[in-house]
């Protein structure tokens, strides 16, 4: 069994102001440095032996792994294939500024939320096919690991929906916390389940 434990990174103050970002970089928050000490307990806790580990390239998931004290001998795989979702012109901005400047943004953000795009943006249909594409890659190379994925709030509802629905129908039925740990593993026949969302 190939086993992937997904941890979204700690809560910066982007999150805190709720801002739509994804590709910003800021530093995780002092609350983040204390969410990320949790989640390092609970791994010591569960036992979990990371065999090799995957991390967005950007500051905030970068400061969580290093968190976490993962055995230098684990190799490190950074990339920007992991990223959030590019939100283009409206990052850095809250929803208040974005319906003020522009109220049709708003109505296609809430009704046609999966395709929506602006300038320098990508959809979420996009973000999941991305996001897809590079785990189906690190689950070929890497069968019958312990995988450790340091990532995004959006990168884990795109999968969890992908690997229950193939789609994007479930995107918001689940809530990812900062520093939360869900845990995905895939049979030697692809079968696909999830052990637990959101510890």
């Amino acid at each position: 069994m190939t086993e992937l434990l997904f941890i979204r990174h700690g809560e910066t103050d982007h999150n805190k102001n709720r801002l739509f970002y994804g590709h910003l970089d800021p530093d995780i928050n002092q609350t983040g440095i204390e969410q990320l000490n949790k989640t390092k307990l609970k791994l010591q806790k569960f036992e979990e032996k990371i065999d090799v580990v995957f991390c967005s390239d950007l500051r905030r998931c970068r400061q969580s792994l290093e968190i976490l004290e993962i055995s230098n001998k684990v190799k490190r795989n950074f990339t920007k294939e992991l990223r959030e979702i590019n939100f283009g012109i409206l990052e850095g901005k809250t929803y208040e500024e974005i319906e003020a400047e522009n109220p049709y943004y708003i109505e296609q953000i809430e009704n046609n939320w999966k395709y929506f795009k602006v300038e320098g943006s990508e959809s979420v249909f996009e973000l999941q096919n991305r996001i897809v594409k590079k785990t189906e890659e690190i689950i070929k190379n890497y069968q019958n690991k312990k995988i450790l994925v340091v990532v995004h709030g959006g990168v884990i509802q795109s999968l969890i929906s992908y690997y229950l629905t193939k789609n994007l129908d479930f995107y918001w039925n689940f809530k990812v916390d900062n520093g939360s740990i869900t845990k995905m593993t895939v049979t030697e026949d692809n079968f696909v389940y999830f052990n637990y969302i959101n510890r």
